[in-house]
């Protein structure tokens, strides 16, 4: 526990060098409106608890870079509630937003947040076919996919299915990451 606390307090002072530094803004140098950007792009994604309005993107950054995954969250929601990530940035960092090609559809994010259960101790994931084969595993509060070659943008658009208690057990299905450990997480106003 520990450890989350000292995570947490560095996310703090990073995110507070950083708000002096560019500004909170979800707004590019010349004005740009990203928020405005993500709408465009389809890109918002409504959570129910905590009630929120996230955006899963691929960004450009100052003194970052290209990112990608990107989780954009608005300022008024608790570092403590965040998803484990990366790196941390600012809105006032952002020069170019995109989609990115690993987000899941709003429909299974919907459903991957919807899901319920325990597995072996574990949230109980979403079952997800790829060339109408079910064989993916998507696990629970998931924004991201990614297994081998597979990214999410390449999940058919079916419905998910509970996965088969005996075919879990007997490691049938193939588990995609959700990218936490690639993930750059940037608190923003909008």
């Amino acid at each position: 526990m520990k450890g989350r606390a000292e995570a947490l307090e560095k996310d703090r002072a990073t995110i507070a060098e950083l708000q002096q530094k560019y500004g909170l803004k979800l707004t590019g140098p010349n004005g740009e409106n990203f928020y405005q950007q993500a709408v465009d792009l389809k890109l918002l994604r409504k959570i129910l608890v905590p009630p929120k309005i996230v955006i899963p993107c691929a960004l450009e950054l100052k003194d970052i870079g290209p990112a990608d995954p990107c989780l954009i969250i608005p300022t008024t929601l608790p570092v403590e509630l965040a998803p484990v990530h990366k790196a941390v940035a600012v809105g006032g960092q952002v020069t170019a937003l995109r989609r990115s090609m690993f987000a899941l559809s709003n429909y299974l994010t919907d459903e991957a947040y919807r899901a319920q259960g325990t597995w072996n101790g574990q949230p109980r994931p979403i079952l997800v076919s790829i060339g109408h084969d079910y064989k993916y595993l998507v696990r629970q509060k998931s924004f991201f996919f990614k297994l081998d070659d597979y990214r999410g943008s390449d999940i058919d658009h079916e419905s998910p299915r509970d996965p088969d208690e005996r075919d879990l057990k007997l490691g049938r299905y193939y588990w995609g990451s959700d990218m936490t450990d690639e993930l750059t997480l940037v608190i923003a106003e909008y």
